[in-house]
């Protein structure tokens, strides 16, 4: 079966407060997927922001790095991604490992003293 994880989420600095994100998507099961595996990203205090999909298929060991932007004033931001989630925390692929579909939470767009 496949085993999607999502890693390495960011924002670009440069346009904070609005949160652009990017993050990783790497599919390290036996089994690929096609393409329109669901990204979601979330915000600690803000909750639910959007869903992307990725471009390409997933052969097994292969990865993608996914995009999104979301405006916001909001600063700072703690921000996670997860990965076959359709922003309800719903996934629709049978994976081996379905525990490890979303990153650490990350504090991003402090406002220096």
């Amino acid at each position: 079966a496949p085993d999607l994880q999502v890693y390495d989420v960011d924002v670009d600095y440069a346009k904070c407060p609005d949160l652009a994100m990017t993050a990783w998507v790497a599919n390290l099961g036996c089994l690929g997927v096609g393409p329109g595996v669901n990204v979601s990203f979330y915000e600690e205090t803000l909750g639910y922001l959007g869903t992307v999909q990725t471009r390409g298929p997933l052969a097994a060991g292969a990865a993608e790095q996914v995009k999104f932007n979301y405006p916001t004033n909001q600063v700072p931001s703690v921000i996670y991604a997860v990965v076959d989630d359709d922003g309800k925390m719903m996934g629709s692929l049978n994976e081996c490992k379905e525990a490890n579909n979303a990153t650490e939470h990350l504090l991003v767009c402090v406002q220096p003293n």
